[in-house]
């Protein structure tokens, strides 16, 4: 059996969705983990009047559905995220509203607008204040997950995977002094939406869970720049104001997201038969991130922040 979704496949989930494939127009984004990270988990389609897509079986394990269709349901029914008009989680597929014209895809460039990443930090506090979802996103358990299916499978994991582990761990209390909110926990500027005027649309909760929602905003805070001054106005703008404690628990999550990433990565470079995307590359990037990271002397000093913003 396959492990990517058939033709048969899309067509099943189109047709459940109410549409028939002589409403395709055209086919989704392809997969890409370079320059960009889209389509990675998901096939799609595009209706005259509906985005429909279907996770592929090789990704079914590795996310939890009920919470992604539940956190597009609720972006959706709060206007941060297109319309959900139907979805099937034993299918693994959704259909949405179809945006308009005018509507991209996010790029890195994209987020450096004032204007669009303000919108996109008001579209994840709306989606963080909704409803809460049934399942709790926990980066440091996926992390030791993914460690274990690595030597599940006899596969190198990364030669310093041991100061890694260890360094990330000493962020650990942020979990255990989270308030938690409905999140995406995926900061990836291809899974926002651009439109007219600057509105930002969020798209793609497959990772969707309760957690931090500094979480959320520190991956997109990662994903706008390596400068954390340019960082600020985009922290200021979720916040209120500029919180010291706060933004050092917005980088620390970074970190520990590009640790999961990285490890994420490579061990889709072995499992998935898209051997033609980059995902070496797009893991070897996240962990080259996080280690610069963590040799700098900021990172300890943050971890001694919100330790002493939790007491």
């Amino acid at each position: 059996m396959t492990e990517l979704v058939t033709d048969a496949m899309m067509a099943e989930a189109v047709t459940a969705a109410g549409f028939s494939m002589a409403d395709v127009v055209s086919d989704g984004p392809a997969a890409l983990a370079s320059p960009s990270y889209k389509a990675l988990e998901s096939r799609s389609v595009v209706t005259a009047g509906a985005f429909v897509k279907r996770m592929h079986p090789e990704m079914r394990g590795t996310f939890h559905l009920g919470a992604a269709l539940q956190a597009a349901r609720n972006a959706g029914a709060a206007g941060v995220g297109p319309e959900v008009l139907w979805s099937d989680e034993g299918l693994g597929a959704i259909a949405m509203n179809r945006l308009g014209n005018g509507w991209i895809t996010a790029r890195q460039n994209d987020l450096q607008t004032e204007a669009v990443m303000t919108s996109a930090v008001k579209a994840l506090k709306t989606l963080h204040a909704g409803p809460a979802l049934d399942h709790r996103f926990d980066p440091f358990a996926e992390i030791d997950h993914l460690i274990a299916a690595y030597k599940a499978d006899g596969l190198a994991l990364p030669d310093n995977i041991g100061w890694l582990r260890r360094l990330v761990w000493m962020a650990k209390g942020l979990s255990d002094s989270a308030a938690l909110r409905p999140c995406r926990n995926d900061g990836s500027c291809s899974n926002l939406m651009i439109g007219p005027g600057a509105q930002v649309m969020l798209v793609d909760f497959d990772r969707a869970g309760m957690n931090d929602p500094l979480y959320d905003l520190g991956c997109l805070l990662a994903e706008l720049t390596d400068h954390e001054s340019e960082m600020r106005p985009a922290f200021e703008a979720y916040v209120g104001h500029f919180d010291p404690v706060g933004f050092a628990r917005a980088r620390l999550w970074s970190h520990v997201d590009d640790m999961l990433h990285a490890l994420w990565s490579g061990l889709m470079a072995h499992k998935s038969e898209r051997t033609s995307v980059e995902w070496i590359k797009y893991g070897e990037w996240r962990l080259l991130r996080l280690t610069m990271a963590l040799q700098h002397p900021l990172f300890e000093e943050r971890v001694r922040q919100t330790a002493q913003g939790a007491a």
